[in-house]
């Protein structure tokens, strides 16, 4: 059994990275949050996903002194999560309302401003779909690279021994990112109706 954590010790365990503090907040928080997320219709994966984002924005944040011990962790992992698990359920039901509309977008004029918005939309999808097939850590390297961050703050928050671990880690995960998305048979038809952006990978 686990030795019981204040709030401090395990404040400080997040932002020290230390295991018996990880293990702490998935044995005694992460159920808590599962439950929480059961009962907006998700999984326990989508759980997971939700509670790991929850925990790397917590340490962000404390790292950079935007919080303090003097917050609770439990109700700031759990509403976090559940804002986390909220926006991407969010962003999915409009990924599917695309197809819904399809064929009253494409009534005109095929190359019509509409249109293109539609194959953008499409191009979109795909690269989400793709991305999220990828594993948890391609998918928290790649997000944090989007957001901005240098190889030395990825390396820093995800643990990594260095700052070329990251930069590596960042480029395999893109490579694989970008492979799969060229082996879906979608991706030539975008091809064909407007040029994938290599940009957005």
């Amino acid at each position: 059994m686990l030795e019981e954590l204040s709030n401090t010790a395990l404040f400080k365990g997040i932002i020290g990275q230390e295991p018996n503090a990880l293990e702490y907040l998935y044995s005694n928080f992460f159920p808590k949050v599962a439950a929480t997320i059961g009962s907006l219709g998700g999984s326990r994966d989508d759980a997971n996903d939700a509670f790991q984002e929850a925990v790397i924005l917590f340490y962000r944040k404390a790292k950079a002194k935007e919080l303090d011990e003097s917050v609770a962790v439990l109700p700031y992992l759990m509403s976090v999560s559940r804002i986390i698990y909220l926006k991407k359920l969010r962003d999915a039901k409009i990924d599917k309302g695309i197809d819904r509309d399809y064929a009253e977008l494409t009534s005109d004029d095929a190359s019509s401003p509409v249109e293109n918005e539609y194959i953008e939309s499409k191009q979109k999808q795909l690269f989400y779909q793709h991305f999220k097939e990828l594993s948890s850590i391609c998918q928290k390297v790649l997000l944090a690279f989007f957001e901005g961050l240098t190889f030395l703050q990825i390396a820093e928050s995800m643990g990594f021994a260095s700052e070329e671990y990251a930069r590596r880690k960042k480029y395999l995960c893109k490579e694989k990112l970008v492979e799969r998305i060229k082996r879906d048979p979608l991706y030539k038809q975008l091809s064909d109706g407007g040029e994938m952006c290599d940009g957005e990978y």
